[in-house]
């Protein structure tokens, strides 16, 4: 079993773009509303067992999916390189910096004091070790996941909302 793995669930669209989780309408629904292009929903990050936290703005179920497939896609494309580094530091509603950094054939993920924002570091989550290939297959995973509930649930509308930055280079 990997020690990374990463998946998602209860995704769902807002009636309007910033209703902070307040709106909540089934997929079906995406795109039928000028301003419902967001797609929240549950994301879980495990490594070695431990779900990392902090990833939701309003709570685990609601994690904007428009900005964490580009950021995890970011991620696996900037870790490509033997000494990789890449941060995500949103700043949005007091969450942390999610720092990556390549070491050799691993990973090292730390939750550090945001620069942007008063989120603050996570102490029993720094320089947690896993392999870049784990992440890769994973990520890899969860857009082949998403893409087809989208294709199922939003069939008319999922193309015009997947992001265009959310693709893997290697």
């Amino acid at each position: 079993m990997s020690p990374v793995r990463i998946s998602v669930a209860n995704l769902w669209t807002s009636r309007t773009a910033d209703s902070g989780g307040t709106e909540r309408e089934p997929l079906s629904r995406l795109g039928e509303r000028r301003n419902s292009r967001h797609v929240h929903g549950t994301l879980t990050i495990e490594i070695a067992g431990r779900s990392v936290p902090h990833l939701g703005y309003f709570g685990p179920d609601d994690v904007c999916l428009n900005t964490w497939l580009v950021e995890l896609c970011n991620v696996v494309n900037a870790l490509a390189q033997p000494a990789g580094k890449y941060t995500f530091d949103e700043g949005e509603e007091g969450q942390p910096a999610f720092d990556f950094e390549r070491v050799g054939d691993d990973v090292t993920f730390s939750i550090d004091d945001s620069l942007l924002a008063d989120g603050a570091a996570n102490p029993e989550w720094q320089r947690v070790r896993f392999p870049y290939q784990d992440l890769r297959a994973s990520v890899r995973t969860l857009l082949d996941e998403i893409r087809e509930e989208l294709r199922r649930e939003a069939p008319r509308a999922w193309e015009q909302w997947w992001p265009r930055e959310a693709r893997l280079t290697t």
